[in-house]
Protein backbone atom coordinates (compact mmCIF):
# COMPACT_ATOMS: atom_id res chain seq x y z
CA UNK A 1 0.00 0.00 0.00
CA UNK A 2 2.86 2.38 0.72
CA UNK A 3 4.20 1.93 -2.83
CA UNK A 4 0.82 2.91 -4.28
CA UNK A 5 0.78 5.99 -2.08
CA UNK A 6 4.14 7.16 -3.41
CA UNK A 7 3.05 6.60 -7.02
CA UNK A 8 -0.12 8.56 -6.42
CA UNK A 9 1.90 11.40 -4.86
CA UNK A 10 4.34 11.56 -7.79
CA UNK A 11 1.53 11.38 -10.36
CA UNK A 12 -0.27 14.21 -8.55
CA UNK A 13 2.89 16.34 -8.48
CA UNK A 14 3.54 15.69 -12.20
CA UNK A 15 -0.07 16.55 -13.03
CA UNK A 16 0.14 19.79 -11.05
CA UNK A 17 3.38 20.78 -12.82
CA UNK A 18 1.92 20.04 -16.26
CA UNK A 19 -1.18 22.05 -15.35
CA UNK A 20 0.89 25.04 -14.15
CA UNK A 21 3.13 25.00 -17.23
CA UNK A 22 0.10 24.60 -19.50
CA UNK A 23 -1.70 27.55 -17.90
CA UNK A 24 1.45 29.68 -18.15
CA UNK A 25 1.76 28.98 -21.88
CA UNK A 26 -1.97 29.50 -22.43
CA UNK A 27 -1.89 32.93 -20.85
CA UNK A 28 1.42 33.76 -22.59
CA UNK A 29 0.15 32.95 -26.05
CA UNK A 30 -3.45 33.99 -25.81
CA UNK A 31 -4.70 37.29 -24.62
CA UNK A 32 -7.71 39.48 -24.71
CA UNK A 33 -9.33 40.13 -28.07
CA UNK A 34 -10.41 43.73 -28.65
CA UNK A 35 -11.59 43.21 -32.25
CA UNK A 36 -15.28 43.75 -31.40
CA UNK A 37 -14.50 46.91 -29.43
CA UNK A 38 -12.59 48.49 -32.32
CA UNK A 39 -15.16 47.29 -34.85
CA UNK A 40 -17.82 49.05 -32.79
CA UNK A 41 -15.72 52.23 -32.68
CA UNK A 42 -15.36 52.29 -36.47
CA UNK A 43 -19.05 51.54 -37.03
CA UNK A 44 -20.06 54.40 -34.72
CA UNK A 45 -17.65 56.78 -36.46
CA UNK A 46 -15.49 57.28 -33.37
CA UNK A 47 -12.47 55.79 -35.12
CA UNK A 48 -12.03 57.01 -38.69
CA UNK A 49 -9.22 56.82 -41.20
CA UNK A 50 -7.61 60.30 -41.29
CA UNK A 51 -6.31 59.64 -44.83
CA UNK A 52 -9.65 58.47 -46.22
CA UNK A 53 -10.63 61.58 -48.16
CA UNK A 54 -7.06 62.66 -49.03
CA UNK A 55 -4.85 61.96 -51.96
CA UNK A 56 -1.74 59.93 -51.20
CA UNK A 57 0.40 63.04 -51.62
CA UNK A 58 -1.73 65.11 -49.23
CA UNK A 59 -1.88 62.29 -46.69
CA UNK A 60 1.89 61.76 -46.73
CA UNK A 61 2.56 65.45 -46.13
CA UNK A 62 -0.05 65.63 -43.33
CA UNK A 63 1.16 62.39 -41.69
CA UNK A 64 1.13 62.67 -37.88
CA UNK A 65 0.31 60.72 -34.71
CA UNK A 66 -3.34 60.19 -35.71
CA UNK A 67 -2.18 58.50 -38.92
CA UNK A 68 0.18 56.26 -36.92
CA UNK A 69 -2.66 55.41 -34.53
CA UNK A 70 -4.91 54.37 -37.41
CA UNK A 71 -2.06 52.43 -39.05
CA UNK A 72 -1.48 50.49 -35.82
CA UNK A 73 -5.22 49.91 -35.53
CA UNK A 74 -5.20 48.50 -39.08
CA UNK A 75 -2.34 46.20 -38.03
CA UNK A 76 -4.43 45.11 -35.01
CA UNK A 77 -1.68 45.85 -32.47
CA UNK A 78 -4.40 46.58 -29.90
CA UNK A 79 -4.46 42.82 -29.22
CA UNK A 80 -0.84 42.82 -28.02
CA UNK A 81 -0.54 42.23 -24.30
CA UNK A 82 2.12 42.15 -21.64
CA UNK A 83 3.81 38.88 -20.78
CA UNK A 84 2.43 36.95 -17.81
CA UNK A 85 3.82 38.08 -14.47
CA UNK A 86 5.00 41.33 -16.06
CA UNK A 87 3.64 44.83 -15.85
CA UNK A 88 5.56 45.98 -18.95
CA UNK A 89 3.32 47.22 -21.74
CA UNK A 90 4.11 46.26 -25.34
CA UNK A 91 6.36 48.99 -26.80
CA UNK A 92 6.57 49.70 -30.53
CA UNK A 93 9.02 52.02 -32.28
CA UNK A 94 7.69 53.25 -35.65
CA UNK A 95 9.82 54.87 -38.35
CA UNK A 96 7.78 56.45 -41.15
CA UNK A 97 10.34 57.83 -43.56
CA UNK A 98 12.37 60.29 -41.47
CA UNK A 99 9.63 60.68 -38.83
CA UNK A 100 9.90 58.73 -35.57
CA UNK A 101 6.99 57.66 -33.35
CA UNK A 102 6.43 55.19 -30.58
CA UNK A 103 3.38 53.42 -29.26
CA UNK A 104 2.42 51.68 -26.06
CA UNK A 105 -0.44 49.20 -25.86
CA UNK A 106 -2.24 49.31 -22.53
CA UNK A 107 -5.16 46.88 -22.16
CA UNK A 108 -6.19 47.33 -25.78
CA UNK A 109 -5.59 51.09 -25.84
CA UNK A 110 -3.00 52.31 -28.33
CA UNK A 111 -1.06 55.34 -27.12
CA UNK A 112 1.01 57.06 -29.82
CA UNK A 113 3.60 59.77 -29.28
CA UNK A 114 6.25 61.40 -31.41
CA UNK A 115 9.85 60.49 -30.59
CA UNK A 116 12.06 57.63 -29.47
CA UNK A 117 11.39 54.93 -26.90
CA UNK A 118 13.85 52.66 -25.14
CA UNK A 119 13.55 48.89 -24.75
CA UNK A 120 11.12 48.57 -27.62
CA UNK A 121 9.61 45.15 -28.31
CA UNK A 122 9.05 45.73 -32.02
CA UNK A 123 10.44 48.16 -34.57
CA UNK A 124 8.39 48.95 -37.68
CA UNK A 125 9.97 50.77 -40.64
CA UNK A 126 7.93 52.00 -43.57
CA UNK A 127 7.54 54.91 -45.93
CA UNK A 128 4.73 57.42 -45.61
CA UNK A 129 3.34 56.29 -48.98
CA UNK A 130 3.24 52.64 -47.89
CA UNK A 131 1.74 53.64 -44.54
CA UNK A 132 -1.08 55.52 -46.26
CA UNK A 133 -1.66 52.59 -48.63
CA UNK A 134 -1.84 50.24 -45.61
CA UNK A 135 -4.31 52.56 -43.91
CA UNK A 136 -6.55 52.63 -46.99
CA UNK A 137 -6.34 48.88 -47.72
CA UNK A 138 -5.80 46.46 -44.83
CA UNK A 139 -5.03 43.72 -47.35
CA UNK A 140 -2.01 45.76 -48.48
CA UNK A 141 -0.35 45.45 -45.05
CA UNK A 142 0.94 41.93 -45.59
CA UNK A 143 1.97 42.78 -49.16
CA UNK A 144 3.98 45.78 -48.00
CA UNK A 145 5.95 43.66 -45.55
CA UNK A 146 6.36 40.82 -48.06
CA UNK A 147 7.60 43.03 -50.93
CA UNK A 148 10.04 45.00 -48.77
CA UNK A 149 8.15 48.30 -48.68
CA UNK A 150 7.91 47.88 -44.91
CA UNK A 151 9.93 45.89 -42.39
CA UNK A 152 9.73 44.91 -38.75
CA UNK A 153 12.26 43.61 -36.32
Amino acid sequence: MAKMGWWALWISIAFALVLIVGLFFYFSLSGPNYDNYYKSMTERGILANPAESMSIEDATSAFNESFVYYLLYAMRVYNLHNAPLSSEQPRIQIYVGDRVYYALVDSGNIIVEKGQITNEDVIVRTTAIDAVKMMNDKNYILGSFNNGGSAWS
